[in-house]
């Protein structure tokens, strides 16, 4: 299983993962908007018909942030494997497109 490196990333007073894929997917834990919640998740479920990945966050910064960032992304994880199964089983997948 592929693994993407996320970052905590803040400007002001906001807070952002960062996933480091291409092109780089930015979710707001600070300050809610659906629809970029919303844009960020459907680029990680086009990026998971590619395979299963998982996302790891790395930062030297170990406050109240990075605890959030940490279990959001712990939640996101496990989401996505559950996903990903649900995607292959409906031939949603790459490799089962491919195969077809």
């Amino acid at each position: 299983m592929e693994t993407i490196e996320a970052e905590l990333v803040s400007t002001g007073e906001e807070y952002f993962i960062q996933i480091n894929d291409e092109p780089k997917i930015c979710i707001s834990i600070s300050e809610e908007n659906a629809n970029v919640v919303k844009s960020a998740f459907n680029a990680l479920i086009r990026r998971l018909r590619n395979g299963p990945f998982e996302i790891s966050l790395s930062s030297t910064e170990k406050g109240l942030f990075y605890h959030v960032a940490k279990e959001y992304i712990d939640q996101l994880n496990r989401e996505m494997r559950e996903l990903y199964e649900e995607m292959k089983q409906h031939g949603l997948t790459k490799e089962e497109v491919e195969e077809r």
